[in-house]
């Protein structure tokens, strides 16, 4: 471990981290100077998430660092409570069962239990760690802050999409090119479909309502923008673990979500605000 008194982590120590939009325990195993990887310059850490396999090792900017304290560690619990009821929903109570239905449905569940570990992997796509930051802020506007987005955005997801789409078709060959083009189209109809039930806050759920009355011609990723979309790729794993899908057709859906990712991380400055508002009826 490189030693500097820039450092305020010591290795061994115990800390809590952002990983996207929630805290987790971790434990600092080694610091430098600038990332390993990326060369961006300034105090990293890797880290070591407590109960998680060593694959998930990371270096991380002190930006994602905290102090292990009762302070940070309510700030975990709110947070978990926060994103817990954004993505609750409403389960009809089963009719009672007898004891030997619920012998079978233990049979059952069992097995499905066993069924649905084989069928979903682990999903993992990297979210670079600037756009993991702005994750951090948007929550802390809308939740802590009670502030909401400026509502139509410009550019809107729409944009973004067709401007990714422009780079991407002059990055990639033919082939290359149609697979790309079915990841873009899927995002754009995710979005538009997935935006009320798992992109809002509840705070924002008012803005929402007021918003598609007054644009009713309009869909979703016309009136929101990158904000909104990040939260959707943070969401993706779910989406994928749900879908059964082949290995290589995986590998391929990751590496394109992954460079789209790449390239809001790259246009971060022109696509997100930095300056939230006070929701107005």
């Amino acid at each position: 471990m490189a030693q500097n008194k820039e450092f305020h982590y010591q290795q061994g120590e115990r800390i809590l981290c952002y990983h996207g939009p929630m805290i987790y325990e971790a434990k600092i195993l080694e610091a430098d100077n600038k990332h390993p990887k990326t060369n961006l310059s300034g105090p990293h850490y890797l880290i070591h998430y407590k109960g998680w396999k060593n694959t998930w090792d990371e270096w991380v900017s002190e930006g994602r660092v905290l102090k292990f304290n009762d302070a940070n560690l309510a700030k975990q619990k709110n947070l978990e409570e926060s994103l817990s009821k954004k993505g609750r929903s409403t389960v009809k109570k089963p009719a009672q069962e007898t004891t030997a239905e619920k012998g079978k449905k233990r049979r059952r569940d069992t097995l499905t239990d066993k069924d649905e570990s084989v069928k979903k992997p682990k999903i993992n796509i990297p979210v670079p760690d600037p756009l993991r930051a702005i994750l951090v802020q948007d929550w802390e506007n809308i939740d802590k802050s009670s502030l909401v987005v400026p509502l139509p955005r410009k550019p809107s997801v729409k944009d973004i999409i067709s401007q990714y789409r422009t780079y991407r078709n002059k990055k990639g060959g033919q082939e290359s090119d149609g697979i790309a083009n079915e990841v873009i189209d899927g995002v754009q109809f995710y979005f538009n479909k997935c935006l009320r039930s798992r992109l809002l806050y509840t705070s924002e759920r008012q803005q929402y309502r007021g918003i598609r009355n007054k644009f009713e011609q309009l869909d979703n990723s016309q009136i929101y923008g990158a904000e909104h979309l990040l939260r959707l790729f943070v969401s993706f794993p779910q989406l994928i673990s749900n879908m059964n899908l082949a290995e290589d057709t995986l590998d391929t859906l990751k590496y394109h979500l992954s460079d789209f990712l790449n390239f809001l991380n790259d246009h971060r400055k022109e696509y997100f605000i930095d300056e939230y508002q006070k929701f107005k009826d």
